[in-house]
């Protein structure tokens, strides 16, 4: 195959006769690791939408985050065999908030060929460039507020929890002899909740809830619009300083939500008020992954495994602490230790063995102490986001 010239296709989402192309370009992982037993795909239309359902895909025109940014993808292929992928995007709003001109590359795959790796994020920074962008930084998949940054260096033996970026161990080798370099790491924690609870945690809980007259309400305690609309202000409060955090427009931040109903279980979601103003709130999403496993008989079977998500996600054993926010006010009250203490007790009684508390940027000392005291507690994944200034 070698012996081949490598070409490189670039296409955009705009145009509907570039359709198949991104199709080329979904298709590709599912070829790439078709014998990798921890690899675990979105489905399908995630990617490129569901018109019969209404589903807008991360990829298509209509996605509002194409209201703020710019994007271009990015196939090689040897002959008619795709042998890898990437994309590329210009994220105003990012630029915007952290006053740089930051261009990212995404979705990336490879083989394990320096030749291939080299050609896609050439094409990649050449664009980016000629967007005016100074650096190039990645990967970051989409949608960008969900899913982790950076490429996966440690922690291949497990499964990714939902949105957690999965890849091959060779590309930390390529993307540094590409001569990208480490910026910001990010760790994730597994953690068992189907251990006694620490009297520790709860002594302190109940003496935080007492102290500054915290109050504690579920999910459908108020109206959804209300309930979307504080979310949105805790949020971006809290992250607002966050390393790369880029904050969620409205329009954004109510449609991942209603998304989200699909899967979300609403006794995982606590909203903690601080003499009745929302100080912080903690959203546990159950990982959806483990029913999402392609069929060892039909792994392109898309209905079949949604289908199976669906109906079989009463025996999901663990849950990613993926929406979670302490305004900058209310730090060190000790709120999360009272999150930690109410949400533990809602997953033993639901059947719950372990949580993931991840997505902690390696400099957070305050979230990682959080992360590291949690009973038996193990560092599971470490994720490097890396960057190349454009020349």
């Amino acid at each position: 195959m070698n012996d081949q010239p490598l070409d490189i296709i670039q296409f955009s989402n705009q145009d509907a006769r570039d359709r198949r192309l991104l199709r080329k370009f979904v298709d590709f992982h599912w070829q790439h690791y078709e014998k990798d037993p921890a690899f675990v795909p979105l489905l399908d239309y995630e990617y490129l939408g569901f018109k019969l359902l209404g589903i807008t895909g991360f990829f298509e025109p209509q996605n509002l985050f194409f209201q703020h940014s710019v994007m271009t993808f990015f196939l090689a292929q040897r002959g008619d065999t795709v042998v890898g992928r990437c994309n590329a995007f210009v994220n105003h709003n990012h630029n915007q908030r952290w006053g740089d001109k930051v261009g990212f590359f995404g979705q990336f795959e490879s083989i394990d060929d320096q030749e291939v790796t080299n050609a896609l994020l050439d094409a990649a920074a050449a664009w980016l460039k000629s967007q005016g962008m100074t650096a190039m930084r990645g990967p970051q998949n989409l949608p960008v507020n969900e899913a982790t940054p950076g490429l996966l260096v440690q922690g291949f033996e497990t499964r990714p929890v939902i949105y957690y970026q999965y890849n091959k161990p060779c590309y930390e080798k390529l993307l540094n002899d590409y001569g990208m370099k480490v910026v910001k790491r990010v760790k994730s924690w597994e953690v068992p909740v189907d251990r006694p609870m620490e009297e520790k945690l709860e002594r302190v809980g109940k003496k935080v809830i007492e102290h500054y007259g915290v109050t504690i309400e579920t999910w459908d305690q108020r109206p959804l619009a209300e309930r979307k609309q504080e979310m949105l202000e805790v949020y971006n409060d809290a992250w607002n300083d966050n390393w790369g955090y880029v904050p969620f427009t409205r329009e954004e931040f109510f449609r991942n939500v209603d998304d989200m109903q699909l899967i979300m279980e609403k006794g995982l979601f606590l909203f903690v008020y601080v003499k009745g103003e929302l100080a912080a709130f903690f959203g546990g999403v159950p990982n959806i992954c483990e029913r999402l496993v392609p069929l060892s008989w039909c792994r392109r079977c898309e209905l079949l495994r949604a289908g199976k998500m669906l109906l079989t996600r009463n025996r999901i054993k663990g849950f990613r602490l993926g929406y979670m926010g302490v305004k900058q006010k209310y730090r060190r009250l000790g709120l999360d230790g009272v999150m930690l203490w109410k949400q533990k007790i809602y997953s033993q009684q639901k059947g719950y063995e372990y949580c993931d508390f991840g997505w902690v940027l390696e400099d957070n000392v305050l979230v990682i102490r959080v992360g590291e005291s949690m009973q038996d507690s193990r560092l599971s994944k470490v994720y490097a986001v890396m960057e190349k200034e454009l020349a």
